[in-house]
């Protein structure tokens, strides 16, 4: 600033003297109102390119050599007018220097105004996505996105820290490579790249150059040149990092303290995700914990009580044809044989109804063709579903569709039921619709219920809609990643 100044006090010394010359020159040769014009048009020029700082002095330097040397009474350059012209571009200087200051402190608190709105912006997006319960990968998706919005990087990323000292890719904007798989293990990076030095360290980290950074080859061909690094704080440890990437060169100063200052806001979005994902994670094992047990305690009735039932009523149906003593005693063993039957027959729709075998055996298509054969009710099933789908998102599938089925017989009064399986986008989707007399409320019964809980814990959405009088429809969305 104090070199800014002294060079604008001699910038308006200069040109003083340029313009006594001037007006020395044109004095009763060239009209007063001209050489003014001439003059305003040369101070608007330095205002234009060097701004208020030297456009001010240059200014009042101006028009006193035009009032003292073009205009009468003319005055000479004794001591007094040095001193006048002296204090004149001193004051002038100090004012532009003021000026000069007010404005770049109004410029800067104008953009801090606007980064802090567009701050607040991004995280009220986030905080929606939250609220809506979007999963983490949406979330985390948004997080990168934003960060390359605010900040203007050609590249962002989201790395988890994983417990046991791995690192996980888990969203990316920009630009990309063979080493960037969203979801997978982000390997490979350099020893003393980013990622290194925030998980050794927990602070940030810059990179301005990758071709001068060992191991930096795969950024450099997706075309990346310099990044920075800030950790994510999530419980107080750090939870992983957000990177910004540049092509064109280093990033500005200063941008690992902006990227700090939003990475601690949106640290909060990202705890509420990585919490929700946590709870998925821990419903989805208890619900497969669930699906294990219920499969093991099926198979240990198939292959247990429900063949020693057979063999005994086989035996008894035996002994009764063979039988040959009074005839009341052989109707009484061939009662208990029926009986027996009966047993075994309640038997397996008990082992059915904890896990189907075929499903296990045969999958989610003949699984369902089973359910649409045994239902009381007309079922229309169109079921185009190709090959196994994981365990979980076949089982979950499966009840949807029984206990619809059930409904619809016990409750809805339907004649006729149609039930829709397709994979669209990375997903399952079911649509259970009947004609019945609808008006069924998920919140009072259990098992709709239960259904949406396990639903949820694998990621996926159930919704019914059931106004009265229009029968009934579910829709269920899974992703098969489940």
């Amino acid at each position: 600033m104090l070199l800014r100044c002294v060079a604008a006090l001699a910038a308006g010394a200069l040109a003083f003297w340029l313009a006594a010359v001037v007006c020395t020159a044109a004095r009763d040769h060239v009209p007063a109102v001209v050489v003014g014009v001439l003059l305003l048009i040369v101070v608007f020029g330095i205002a234009r390119l060097g701004g208020i700082t030297y456009a001010l002095p240059v200014g009042v330097a101006v028009i006193l050599a035009f009032d003292w040397y073009l205009l009468p009474p003319l005055r000479t350059l004794d001591a007094a007018t040095v001193l006048l012209l002296v204090l004149f571009l001193v004051m002038s200087v100090i004012v532009a220097a003021v000026t000069a200051e007010a404005g770049r402190r109004s410029v800067e608190a104008e953009r801090a105004r606007g980064d802090l709105a567009d701050t607040q912006a991004a995280l009220r997006r986030l905080a929606l996505l939250v609220a809506a319960g979007e999963p983490p990968a949406t979330v985390f998706g948004a997080v990168t996105q934003e960060v390359a919005r605010h900040f203007g990087g050609d590249t962002a990323r989201m790395i988890r820290f994983e417990p046991d000292g791995t690192a996980t890719l888990v969203a990316s904007d920009g630009t990309t490579g063979p080493h960037v798989r969203i979801g997978g293990p982000w390997e490979g990076y350099p020893p003393t790249g980013l990622t290194a030095t925030v998980q050794r360290t927990g602070q940030a980290a810059r990179v301005d150059d990758y071709a001068s950074v060992p191991g930096g080859e795969p950024y450099l061909r997706e075309g990346l040149r310099a990044a920075v690094a800030m950790p994510v704080h999530v419980d107080g440890r750090v939870w992983g990092l957000i990177a910004l990437g540049s092509r064109h060169g280093p990033l500005p100063a200063g941008a690992e303290d902006r990227l700090t200052d939003f990475t601690n806001l949106v640290a909060m979005a990202v705890a509420n995700a990585q919490s929700r994902a946590d709870v998925m994670t821990s419903r989805a094992r208890l619900v497969t914990a669930s699906d294990e047990a219920r499969r093991r305690i099926e198979r240990n009735l198939h292959d247990g009580a429900q063949q020693r039932l057979v063999s005994l009523a086989l035996g008894l149906r035996s002994a009764a044809t063979g039988f040959t003593g009074s005839e009341e005693t052989r109707a009484e063993i061939e009662q208990i044989a029926m009986g027996l039957v009966e047993v075994i027959d309640e038997l397996r729709e008990l082992s059915r109804g904890i896990h189907p075998a075929i499903l296990s055996e045969s999958g989610l298509g003949p699984a369902l063709r089973a359910l649409a054969r045994r239902s009381t009710v007309e079922v229309k099933l169109e079921a185009r579903i190709e090959g196994r789908l994981p365990e979980p998102v076949e089982v979950a599938a499966y009840y949807v569709v029984s206990e619809m089925l059930a409904n619809a017989a016990k409750y809805a009064q339907a004649t006729a039921v149609h039930v829709r399986a397709e994979m669209s986008d990375g997903q399952l989707l079911l649509v259970v619709q009947d004609d019945g007399i609808g008006g069924a409320d998920p919140a009072r019964g259990s098992g709709l219920v239960g259904l949406k809980d396990r639903l949820d814990a694998l990621g996926g959405s159930f919704t019914v809609d059931s106004p009265p009088g229009a029968g009934t429809k579910a829709v269920c969305e899974l992703p098969i990643s489940s």
